[in-house]
């Protein structure tokens, strides 16, 4: 029997169905007034999962035809439409380790400063290597959100941009001590 959603709807059924009517099931529930705030971030999430994957099948096509100009031109501006998403879930996702891995967090506040200055100096290995040896020294992987910051089809201005967004915001600064 499959897990039931809030808005009363199978996860199964509500996974199945496709972005149309999923649109129309809102309109729907709009018009009748019985629609709950579930409804639309159900939306939402399957909206993000959607577009990911077409992201992905899309540098699927652009690493196969390299030198078609239509795909590589539509992958830069699709993924920059998605940039301003993954910005703020970088910069929800520092808050988030900084609250809850606290050992993570240390780390970061050790190192921070020094990525943040390898990050205005375009360095994406170097600071790609300085963040996976703090997760990978504390036996985690590097999320897939901080990943996607590095992808090749972000210019090094966007890159910088998603970087200082998450560093922003898991840089635990000192403590002040009263002397």
């Amino acid at each position: 029997m499959p897990t039931l959603l809030k808005g009363g709807r199978g996860m199964e059924e509500q996974q199945n169905k496709s972005m149309d009517e999923l649109l129309q099931d809102l309109k729907s529930k709009l018009q009748s007034n019985e629609f709950k705030a579930e409804d639309f971030e159900g939306y939402y999430k399957k909206k993000k999962e959607t577009d990911k994957e077409f992201l992905s099948l899309l540098e699927w096509a652009c690493d196969i035809k390299k030198d078609d100009k239509k795909l590589q031109n539509l992958l830069r501006k699709f993924s920059a439409d998605r940039v301003s998403d993954l910005m703020e879930d970088l910069n929800s996702l520092g808050h988030a380790i900084k609250k809850e891995k606290e050992d993570i967090g240390e780390e970061f506040r050790k190192s921070g400063y020094r990525l943040l200055e390898q990050t205005r100096a375009g360095k994406k290995s170097d600071v790609f290597y300085g963040i996976a040896r703090i997760f990978i020294s504390q036996n985690q992987n590097v999320p897939d959100k901080i990943i996607e910051a590095f992808k090749s089809y972000y210019d090094v201005e966007t890159f910088k941009s998603l970087m200082y967004a998450f560093l922003s915001s898991v840089i635990k600064p000192k403590e002040k001590t009263e002397e």
